[in-house]
């Protein structure tokens, strides 16, 4: 059994982020109570994934299984780190920090190749909260998707379909930029440029 002593990296609704206590290459999701939603969706998802044959996706992180720990039982995946070995921050600490969201517009439709080409379905909980901007070097860098991974429909047998499936990423990946332009953070910029463009117009 694995002992975790340590404080969380990352809380959300359902679950904390742990750096495994044995290999800090590794990251344990433990959720709060007994059963996670969330939890069991990654297991599907990931089992479809292996089922296909699919692994080593730059765009989400690799599951390692399960582990039983002095917390509960927990799923254990890759935790993102930057070249530097520093943990990745999620998007939307860069877009507080000032990052105009348009710098990320790049490796956002870089993301959705790869969810289209490698027919990654993802759900309506993800958010840029949960995609985490991975520098793998200092010219190179990529959004991980940690969570929100996998569908919430009872019925998926039309995702044995890959044209049914991209049809489907696709409107879901219109949504989320819709989510994307209505968060706090997205909004302040804007508002802050247009404050600046009119300051600047009356002064011209």
């Amino acid at each position: 059994m694995l002992k975790i002593i340590s404080e969380p990296i990352g809380r959300g609704r359902e679950r904390a982020c742990y750096i495994h206590p044995e290999d800090p290459r590794l990251a344990i999701k433990m959720p709060f109570g007994k059963v996670s939603d969330q939890t069991q969706r990654d297991l599907k998802f990931y089992r479809k994934l292996k089922k296909r044959g699919v692994r080593g996706i730059p765009h989400i992180p690799d599951f390692h299984g399960l582990c039983e720990t002095n917390l509960g039982r927990g799923i254990v995946v890759d935790l993102i780190r930057n070249y530097d070995g520093e943990i990745s921050r999620p998007l939307n600490w860069y877009l507080e920090q000032g990052v105009p969201i348009e710098e990320f517009k790049e490796f956002l439709d870089e993301m959705k190749q790869s969810f289209l080409q490698n027919l990654i379905i993802f759900n309506h909980d993800m958010n840029i909260g949960n995609l985490l901007f991975q520098k793998s070097s200092t010219s190179t860098a990529q959004l991980v998707a940690i969570d929100g991974l996998g569908d919430v429909v009872a019925l998926d047998w039309f995702d044995y379909l890959p044209f049914l499936v991209r049809r489907k990423i696709n409107r879901r990946w219109k949504r989320f930029l819709a989510t994307i332009d209505l968060t706090p953070e997205v909004r302040q910029q804007r508002a802050e440029r247009a404050a600046a463009d009119s300051q600047q117009s009356n002064q011209s």
